[in-house]
């Protein structure tokens, strides 16, 4: 009889268990392991949805080719993995500052953008750029061999806040070059200059013999600051938080360039905004502009009547110091989190391998930012086809950086005032430039 109940009872429980362990429809599951039912989904790759592609948004300002170019490199980013989508979206130059320092401020703005030093110091003390040093430096990941690839000055400039820490990315090395009018040098048996006294002696013959400016410069701005770091000035006190330019210095540059104004053979760009348009007409024979810009030249030369032959050469040099502009393409990613910031190194670390780089860069009518590329057979052809990358190569170990502080853009801002107050005969030098290192040293010390 126990014996009989034992098999009863068994019997109850087996019949229990399955009826609990049945499904709606009646049907019996298997008894799942307990690891397997609490499993991340990596452990049951068959039955994973993919997840969605992350979103990370590009502003930039690019037109006409340069922003196919871009395109198409995203294009193939996209098409290379399924991690990340990249989505460009142009924005009206004019409105660039003002729409970005806005829609980053408010959180709706885009993961990455260009942004140079100066700007970029200003974003960082709000707390809006992401500090990109552990992801760059990522073995896997990232980009460790930054450092070794990118020029020293380059370098130098986008770690220049210590630690090592790294907040914009190089892509392309840009600067300024000296464009001229090669027919006119022939015609009056000039040589590309060397230094900025052969520059005006050069613009002279030009402005004697044509009647028209010999020199002028798209940036007042840079090439103020570079005629003053070449003669040997400092620039900015970053520990004090006041300008530490040579008075003497800075005067005497200011007078060479208004003189030049005031007696016709130098001239300011004003609402030409670029020279290569006057460039083009022959209402300037030469002036300083972005390499980059070199299609922008050819385009303003017109054939036939009025046609003449354009040249390139490095901007000349006259002092202790040997200086150009940094004017390299650098990006910066903005604070919203780890995954778009590795979304965002993810793109540039594809756009900076060797062939994709030298693919933009020759598109940007640039230099890429890594030797490797800059060395590379391929490049150094183009380069030869190219008298503006071929002029910005020549001056590559001349790249420097001035000190990006808080109040940096304002000192830029006030020295192309001051510049234009003297050249335009508004104030003399000693008044502008004392005016000048007033308004900057509160700039300074108001950050």
């Amino acid at each position: 009889m126990k014996k009989l109940i034992s098999i009863v009872l068994s019997i109850l429980l087996i019949g229990s268990f399955l009826t609990a362990c049945s499904t709606p429809n009646g049907g019996t599951e298997p008894t799942p392991a307990p690891a397997a039912s609490a499993a991340p989904s990596a452990q049951q790759p068959e039955e994973t949805t993919p997840a969605e592609p992350l979103e990370i948004v590009l502003w930039h300002t690019l037109t006409d080719h340069h922003q196919a170019a871009l395109d198409a490199i995203i294009a193939d980013f996209n098409a290379s993995q399924t991690q990340y989508i990249v989505v460009a979206e142009q924005q009206p130059y004019s409105e660039w500052s003002a729409k970005l320092l806005q829609s980053v401020s408010t959180g709706t703005g885009p993961d990455f953008a260009t942004m140079f030093p100066s700007d970029a110091i200003n974003y960082m003390t709000d707390g809006y750029l992401y500090d990109m040093t552990t992801l760059v430096n990522d073995p896997e990941i990232g980009i460790p061999d930054l450092k070794e690839q990118t020029a020293s000055g380059l370098y130098s400039e986008i770690t220049q806040w210590g630690n090592d820490s790294v907040y914009l990315i190089p892509v392309l090395y840009g600067s300024e070059v000296l464009f001229y009018n090669k027919t006119m040098f022939d015609a009056l048996g000039l040589s590309e200059p060397k230094t900025w006294t052969e520059l005006e002696a050069c613009a002279k013959a030009i402005y004697e013999n044509y009647g028209i400016a010999g020199f002028g410069t798209d940036s007042i701005t840079d090439s103020y600051q570079g005629w003053i770091t070449q003669a040997g000035s400092s620039y900015i006190d970053v520990e004090n938080n006041k300008m530490s330019v040579d008075r003497d210095i800075a005067i005497e540059k200011l007078n060479w360039f208004a003189n030049g104004v005031k007696e016709g053979y130098f001239r300011l760009v004003g609402e030409d905004y670029y020279f290569s348009n006057p460039f083009g007409s022959q209402a300037v024979g030469m002036y300083v502009g972005a390499a980059a810009g070199i299609d922008y030249v050819y385009a303003a030369i017109p054939e036939g009547e009025g046609h003449f032959e354009v040249a390139a050469c490095p901007i000349p040099q006259e002092g202790p110091n040997k200086y150009i502009s940094s004017w390299g393409t650098t990006y910066v990613c903005f604070s919203k989190d780890e995954a778009h910031a590795r979304g965002v190194l993810a793109f540039l670390k594809y756009m900076t391998q060797k062939d994709t780089l030298i693919e933009w860069a020759t598109a940007f009518g640039s230099a890429p930012a890594r030797k490797e590329a800059i060395t590379d057979p391929a490049y150094a052809t183009y380069a030869e086809t190219n008298i503006a990358a071929k002029a910005l190569i020549a001056e590559y170990d001349y790249i420097g950086y001035l000190p990006s502080v808080p109040g940096a853009a304002v000192v830029r801002t006030e020295i192309d005032k001051m510049v234009q107050s003297v050249a335009l005969g508004l104030s003399d030098a000693e008044s502008a430039f004392d005016n000048f290192i007033a308004a900057c040293d509160a700039a300074l010390n108001d950050n």
